[in-house]
């Protein structure tokens, strides 16, 4: 009989704010989960992922993982490891022309890696496909790409992931906008813009900077949803007749 309550689809984020041992816990048993305590994917990972895409992740099966977290006491021993996802070629990856992105050494330098891929993605010529080189298996990104229409290929070379990314003509990457003067040192002045023109701006804005803060004339409701989903965390104050919305990876 279960503790907690925890499920595959549990939040990271939520087993880690009900169970905060875990935190100290996992990376004690499975060195796959320092990865908690690193400086960017403890912050982002976290927000982002279910413990099932943190099984993926770690290389370990997602029930015995479940399990575990689930136990009233320490774990005694590390979850069986899983086979690592090793998919059979697609006809879309077959001779298509490959640009790569080595996320290993931006993670290392501690920044927030969605923007690299975001901008690499946008400027991928019809027909190829971007490779990424990872230490894991990204499942939070793949799973906001597949809701997008993307495709993915994922293999393994000795300890590096390898994904490769393609984009289905069905498949959707909204263009950014060009926020012309109201972008400046990280600032976005969404003061005396209509709906849904703040909402279109600020997304489009996230996709390439980070921390990000915006000024807005009213509570951006429907822009909240978006930050969650993306991992990120954010403040209000209100300053005169605008509100000052600071937006950075928690």
């Amino acid at each position: 009989m279960t503790t907690f309550g925890f499920s595959r689809d549990t939040r990271v984020a939520d087993a880690l704010a009900r169970r905060p041992a875990l935190r100290r816990l996992l990376p004690a048993f499975h060195p796959a989960f320092e990865r908690l305590n690193h400086p960017v994917l403890g912050r982002v990972l976290p927000r982002l992922v279910t413990l099932g895409d943190a099984a993926r992740v770690a290389g370990v099966d997602p029930d015995a993982l479940v399990e575990i977290c689930n136990l009233p006491g320490p774990p005694s021993g590390p979850p069986p490891p899983t086979a690592r996802r090793m998919d059979p070629e697609p006809a879309w990856l077959k001779g298509a022309p490959l640009q790569e992105l080595d996320l290993r050494p931006i993670l290392d330098a501690g920044e927030e890696p969605f923007p690299h891929v975001f901008s690499a993605l946008r400027a991928l010529p019809v027909g190829a496909v971007l490779r990424l080189r990872v230490g894991f298996e990204p499942a939070p990104l793949l799973r906001l790409l597949g809701k997008r229409g993307w495709r993915d290929h994922v293999t393994w070379s000795g300890e590096d992931c390898l994904v490769s990314l393609w984009r289905p003509p069905e498949a959707s990457l909204p263009e950014p906008l060009d926020p012309g003067g109201r972008l400046v040192d990280g600032v976005l002045d969404l003061r005396g813009l209509e709906p849904p023109m703040p909402l279109r701006l600020s997304l489009s804005a996230l996709e390439t900077t980070l921390p990000l803060t915006l000024l807005h004339d009213r509570e951006p409701a429907l822009l909240y949803p978006r930050l969650e989903e993306r991992g990120l965390t954010w403040s209000v104050e209100r300053e005169g007749e605008h509100l000052r919305i600071r937006i950075h990876a928690p």
